[in-house]
């Protein structure tokens, strides 16, 4: 998902800051989530999303990063609190928790429908076709438990 948002920095600014802001809410240890914090910040600032970018500097100080990293944060939130509008609107809800789907790397809002594949536990919308999720064994079958209250020929069907 972070090499694909590098990938998407001058092409398409808002996706790659949705990625960004996804990655920052995965399972991660503390160093490597300073880092995420960070790039998300950096990629939020400079496209003007000063408003989730405070958000970004308030949660990457919370983890007691090195003087030199949180110097910079606090500069950036000082300069993000001055003006916190958002220049870009994108898909992204930092106070909803999520899951994100494994295919789109889309968010999966607390309460709504996913298939979930027993084998890697990985979660998927139900608004894209059912395939091999990217941490699948070739040659499996895939296998989705659902978690909504779709009928599952209704899943199966969609796409």
């Amino acid at each position: 998902m972070h090499l694909l948002a590098q990938e998407l920095k001058e092409d398409d600014a808002k996706r790659a800051m949705e990625l960004a802001a996804y990655f920052t809410h995965c399972k991660l240890e503390p160093m490597h989530l300073a880092l995420s914090l960070r790039s998300a910040m950096s990629i939020f600032f400079k496209n003007k999303n000063l408003g989730t970018c405070a958000h970004f500097c308030r949660r990457l100080l919370e983890l007691s990063p090195g003087p030199k990293i949180a110097d910079q944060a606090r500069q950036v939130l000082t300069a993000c609190e001055k003006a916190p509008n958002d220049a870009v609107r994108i898909e992204y809800d930092p106070r909803n928790p999520f899951d994100i789907c494994s295919i789109t790397f889309t968010p999966i809002y607390k309460g709504s429908k996913y298939a979930e594949d027993p084998y890697t536990g990985a979660r998927a919308s139900p608004r894209v076709p059912t395939r091999l999720t990217p941490l699948q064994r070739p040659g499996s079958e895939p296998c989705y438990k659902i978690h909504c209250t779709l009928p599952m020929l209704m899943f199966w069907n969609l796409g």
